[in-house]
Order: C-alpha cells, then sequence, then structure tokens
C-alpha cells in the first residue's frame, strides 16, 4: 500500500475514533416523568419534570420549552423566567427563577419543574427539550388541560314591612366552582307580571368571577340586585337610590324574575317568584 493511501486510511480511522468518543462519552439523560397539578386559567401553575442522569457523573444540561405560556390570542411566548428553584414563590421571582444558566444533573433521578401560564382554558401541549453543548438528548411533550369555568346562579329574597307595603329585597350570586376565572359574563334581567304576562323591567350587566368563588349580582356594594315593592294600599313613594332595578307593584300582583348569564359557551338561568307562590297571606 503506498504512503499516502495508508495515511488517508489513518486519518479516517483517527476520525472515527474521535467521533465514537466525543458522542459516546456524552451524558445519557432522559426524561422519566411529568406531571401538572390542575390550575385555572389567569393562574401559575407548575410542570414537574424527572430527569433521569444514568452516567456516573454530574453533568450540566438546559431545557428547551414550547407552549409554557400562551396569551389570550393563542399565541405562545417565551420568558427568561422558567426554572423553579425550592424557593420559588410567583414567576417573576428574579432572584430564584431563571432559564439563563443550566441545570446541574446528579447521577440517578433529578426533579425541575417549570412555570406554566395560560390566559383561557383549554388543551396545551408542552414540549420539553433536553439539550446539552446543542446536542439533544431527550424530549417529551405533555399535554396541559386547563379547566374551564363552572357557573352557577343563585338567586335569594328577604321581605321587610313598610307601612302598608312588603318591600322584597333581591340578592343575586354567579358562583364559580371551576378553577378557571370567567371575565365579561353577561347577565340579563327580566321581570315579568304574572298577572298580566307583561314585560315590567329588563336590565343587563357584565360581571367578574374567580375560580372557586362568587361575585354579587348588584350596581353597588352592600346593596341587593333587586327590589319589588307591593304595595297593600298607597306606595311608599321611595326611589330606593341607588339600587336600578326597582318594580312597585299593587296588591295581587305575583312578579317572575329571570336572570340569564352567557360566558362563551356556556348559558345558565335562576328565577325567583314574587311573593312566593307558597307564601300565605
Amino acid at each position: 500500500m503506498k504512503k499516502s493511501a495508508l495515511i488517508s486510511v489513518l486519518v479516517v480511522l483517527l476520525a472515527l475514533v474521535l467521533g465514537l468518543w466525543y458522542y459516546g462519552s456524552g451524558a445519557d439523560v432522559k426524561i422519566t416523568d411529568m406531571y401538572a397539578s390542575p390550575f385555572g386559567a389567569g393562574d401559575s401553575g407548575k410542570l414537574n419534570i424527572t430527569l433521569q442522569n444514568n452516567g456516573l457523573k454530574p453533568v450540566d444540561v438546559w431545557l428547551e420549552v414550547e407552549n409554557a405560556f400562551v396569551d389570550e390570542n393563542g399565541t405562545s411566548y417565551s420568558t427568561p423566567r422558567l426554572i423553579i428553584s425550592d424557593n420559588s414563590t410567583n414567576p417573576w421571582d428574579e432572584g430564584t427563577v431563571s432559564l439563563q444558566k443550566p441545570i446541574a444533573l446528579i447521577p440517578g433521578n433529578n426533579s425541575v419543574s417549570i412555570w406554566l401560564g395560560y390566559r383561557l382554558p383549554g388543551e396545551y401541549p408542552v414540549k420539553v427539550r433536553v439539550v446539552e453543548n446543542s446536542r439533544l438528548l431527550d424530549e417529551d411533550t405533555y399535554l396541559v388541560n386547563v379547566p374551564f369555568p363552572e357557573l352557577h346562579l343563585k338567586l335569594e329574597d328577604e321581605i321587610e314591612h313598610v307601612n302598608t307595603s312588603d318591600v322584597y329585597r333581591v340578592y343575586g350570586y354567579l358562583l364559580n366552582y371551576g378553577l378557571s376565572s370567567a371575565d365579561k359574563v353577561n347577565t340579563n334581567l327580566t321581570v315579568t307580571n304574572e298577572k298580566t304576562g307583561e314585560i315590567v323591567l329588563t336590565s343587563s350587566e357584565s360581571y367578574l368571577v374567580g375560580g372557586q368563588d362568587k361575585s354579587a349580582l348588584r350596581t353597588w356594594p352592600g346593596y341587593p340586585y333587586a327590589i319589588v315593592e307591593i304595595a297593600h294600599g298607597k306606595p311608599s313613594g321611595n326611589s330606593y337610590m341607588p339600587v336600578k332595578n326597582v318594580i312597585v307593584g299593587k296588591n295581587g300582583d305575583n312578579f317572575l324574575l329571570n336572570v340569564t348569564s352567557r360566558w362563551q359557551n356556556q348559558v345558565i338561568s335562576a328565577e325567583l317568584h314574587i311573593p312566593d307562590k307558597k307564601e300565605g297571606r
């Protein structure tokens, strides 16, 4: 064999050996588990990741994450603050949250958490890639399910006898049993005189109700949602300000109050009879 040919063969063999050594000596890290506890839209959540370092010595890796944060327009955006330390309390805790440095993994299992945040309910595939020196070690996807609000309505009333009138103070509540908040819940009130079939009042307001919370249906704090006065003689003449929903009837009148709330594809309703049909005289 000629000398030049022998040199070429040796160069190729050396390159193969170096390549095998370089790639064979790289980190062996796998994603073995990912889990996110339930949380609502508008809140911050956490994706807990278990990384298994199969090597015999510590290794530094980077995480590349897609769809960790999605805004109300469905746009995913990146943030330098994803990785959570044991002392982190919120996504913007600059001293304890960072993606600007690698993650040190000891041999065996390692727990890492990243912040999650979504403005709207829905399903979001979060893709996680583990990288060492631009070399992909492992990748996996976790489907985050952000639940929708669970809305309900409740109406109740209190009666007070003022001179010759029965005054009913009506209180309403928008209840949310779900984790996600609901904003701009369009709520309509319709009051019908059941004796004549005439609609005597309509009104509309929008409300915000947080996750696992309730919002009172009212215009002013501390005041009822509506007032119904049934006069058995001369009406009181009270304006009941600042309550906007005021109905004044006479002896023998019966009123049906119907409230309907709409948020996206959810429609809920509740009704109240005044006087109550079971109410005795």
